[in-house]
């Protein structure tokens, strides 16, 4: 037999999970949002993208190492390529540059270098970056998805920094929406990124590690997950 205060402590757990329930549903839908944002000069990618405009700047991912210190992937996209990565090697925050794999207009390398004063706000919000993306002309251009008031004090944060950072586009999601036609392949190339930490922030794999833990190219990987992501946005609704 259940007593009245059994009652009362049950109705009041309901009551909780509702509420919270509520609290999470009142966060309202994920923006996904494409940002413009300057480099400051205190950035050790800016000085060299600003340098050379004609350079495309891939950012594949980035990985905390420690101490103040950063693991990047990226690929630089221009006529050539390999004396640029030379260059990288003599800035001042770099502690290492290996260069990957190359071809005629393209070199992937493996930098060592200082994080970037922009990583600690993406920490605190818990937002994060949408890898791969592009510096050009000293500008990075990032892709973010949280709920709107996060978004808002991302925003407010970046400013204090870069006042000229923007808001570009904007596009509206339902979390609890289907999240797409993925083929089960997709599928399970997702689940087993998500499980290794591809997405979480700080990243917890580069994308040449979890290529090599999944058997692919990283290349390949990049293109994939790309895909991927392209379905699942693709299942969201078009910007208001």
């Amino acid at each position: 037999m259940v007593n009245a205060n059994d009652r009362r402590t049950r109705a009041s757990g309901r009551s909780a999970v509702h509420g919270r329930e509520r609290t999470d549903r009142s966060a309202g839908p994920v923006n996904i949002c494409r940002l413009r944002v300057p480099l400051p000069g205190s950035a050790w990618i800016a000085g060299f993208s600003s340098q050379h405009p004609e350079v495309r700047i891939e950012v594949l991912s980035r990985l905390d190492i420690g101490r103040g210190r950063s693991l990047t992937e990226l690929r630089l996209h221009a006529p050539d390529p390999h004396s640029l990565a030379e260059e990288l090697r003599r800035l001042p925050q770099v502690e290492m540059v290996d260069e990957l794999e190359g071809a005629p207009n393209e070199v992937h390398l493996r930098v060592v270098n200082r994080t970037s004063e922009f990583i600690p706000i993406f920490r605190d919000l818990q937002v994060m970056r949408r890898f791969p993306f592009t510096i050009e002309a000293g500008v990075g251009n990032w892709v973010v998805v949280a709920p709107r008031t996060k978004i808002q004090r991302l925003m407010s944060r970046l400013q204090e920094r870069v006042p000229t950072a923007t808001v570009e586009a904007v596009r509206h999601a339902d979390p609890a929406r289907p999240t797409g036609p993925l083929t089960p392949r997709q599928a399970d190339l997702l689940r087993r990124a998500m499980a290794a930490g591809y997405f979480e922030v700080p990243r917890k794999v580069t994308l040449t590690a979890l290529a090599r833990n999944l058997g692919m190219a990283p290349s390949s990987l990049s293109e994939s997950l790309a895909i991927v992501e392209k379905k699942l946005l693709e299942r969201w609704p078009a910007p208001e």
